[in-house]
């Protein structure tokens, strides 16, 4: 066995996400001593290739953790050169060329979200609102979205961590190291990091480092392709193809159940869910929801054709460039937040598909409060134990544990 590391740590954060980073800004402006690892580089998957829009879940479960972190990312932006928050949103297009869905979709977010006012538009009412929109388009419109620079939040918090003293490391590998029941730290290049917590936050990727036997495995991937197209007279609505929540797992109790990704899809239109992010500098155009990790240049043809059925300007609008990503979609709909059953000292903050960005900070709030021992009120739908006990070496049988870190 390789040596250890002379110096332990109150936490280590593995996953260098927008999770992982806001964890670390949150626990080392605690006091806490805190390393993070992360295999690749910063926001490298879902956290910096998103389409780029902080956004209502649609979820009630997530609504306070979306409005939480709408409140963060305030504080973040006054402080942050790289991250900049919209004063008010842009606005919602639910849009379809059929009537029967965009009403459909108006009253499941009616009955869920009065508050949110969902406006049925019709074609006319459209041309005038948004004329960059195809003849015959129906629209549901909410006054939500807040479009914003992929992963400029996860930087802005990586810098606010390293400020408070956190270490971080990037192209490093972590697995996790046990004693008995209680994980004691976690192993990089070979050396022991001792610590008195770990979290996990690494996507999809979360379930391989809790579970190298694969037996427990509520995140998968799903990929995501998004294209960046220098769209003239763009507009000025976020758009997105009504029924777009049922691909990407919204529960039952608000539009029902959640399609399966298709494994291995070709390149189609069919595969394609239309969605438009404006920003000043490019428009995003996407998306997909794949099963296996896809070649980002094959889908630049599909999703912008598919996108010309709404925007017909796509068509003539120049390639600025293509980023696939793999979101971490629980098989639920909803993230993995807590301690992880049957082993001390270990906690993950995973699974929050498509809702990353808009609600992953107040998530690693929640947990960072669960490990500096202030037992934050973490809903019960987003408990990890709702998945049962992950295995590991010592097949230990479940018991609970809470560290409470003090610098010194």
């Amino acid at each position: 066995m390789q040596g250890s590391s002379s110096v332990a740590r109150d936490v280590v954060i593995v996953g260098g996400g927008i999770v992982g980073t806001t964890a670390a800004a949150c626990l080392a402006g605690a006091g806490a001593r805190v390393m993070l690892v992360e295999r690749d580089g910063l926001a490298s998957g879902a956290s910096g290739a998103n389409s780029g829009v902080v956004q209502h879940p649609f979820d009630p479960v997530l609504v306070r953790l979306y409005h939480e972190t709408l409140v963060l990312y305030r504080e973040l932006a006054a402080v942050s050169t790289s991250f900049n928050l919209p004063t008010e949103p842009a606005g919602m297009l639910l849009v379809s060329e059929r009537e029967a869905a965009v009403r459909r979709q108006a009253v499941a977010i009616g009955d869920a979200f009065p508050t949110l006012g969902p406006e049925v538009l019709d074609p006319r009412a459209l041309e005038r609102l948004e004329p960059s929109l195809a003849p015959g388009t129906w629209a549901c419109r909410v006054e939500i979205g807040y479009p914003v620079m992929p992963g400029a939040s996860t930087y802005g918090y990586a810098t606010l961590a390293e400020q408070s003293g956190a270490e971080l490391r990037m192209g490093r590998a972590a697995t996790l190291e046990d004693r008995g029941d209680a994980v004691i730290g976690v192993r990089v290049d070979g050396r022991l990091i001792p610590a008195g917590a770990v979290l996990v936050a690494a996507g999809p990727w979360t379930p391989e480092l809790l579970d190298p036997t694969g037996r427990w495995a509520p995140i998968r991937a799903t990929w995501g392709v998004v294209v960046e197209a220098e769209l003239a007279g763009q507009p000025r609505h976020i758009l997105e193809e009504a029924d777009i929540d049922t691909a990407i797992g919204i529960p039952d109790d608000v539009a029902g159940p959640p399609d399966e990704p298709e494994a291995g899809a070709s390149p189609s239109i069919d595969a394609v869910q239309f969605s438009l992010v404006p920003r000043p500098d490019a428009a995003s155009v996407g998306s997909t929801f794949l099963a296996r990790e896809p070649d980002p240049d094959a889908w630049i043809e599909p999703i912008l054709l598919g996108a010309t059925r709404f925007v017909p300007a796509v068509a003539d609008a120049p390639i600025r460039g293509v980023r696939a990503c793999a979101r971490p979609q629980s098989v639920d709909g909803r993230p993995l937040i807590g301690r992880v059953p049957g082993r001390r000292n270990l906690y993950v903050c995973a699974g929050h598909g498509p809702w990353g960005i808009s609600t992953g900070p107040a998530s690693a709030r929640l947990v960072a409060d669960l490990i500096l021992g202030r037992e934050p009120a973490i809903p019960p739908e987003l408990e990890p134990g709702r998945f049962g006990t992950p295995t590991h070496e010592s097949g230990a049988a479940p018991t609970d544990g809470c560290a409470v870190l003090r610098r010194g």
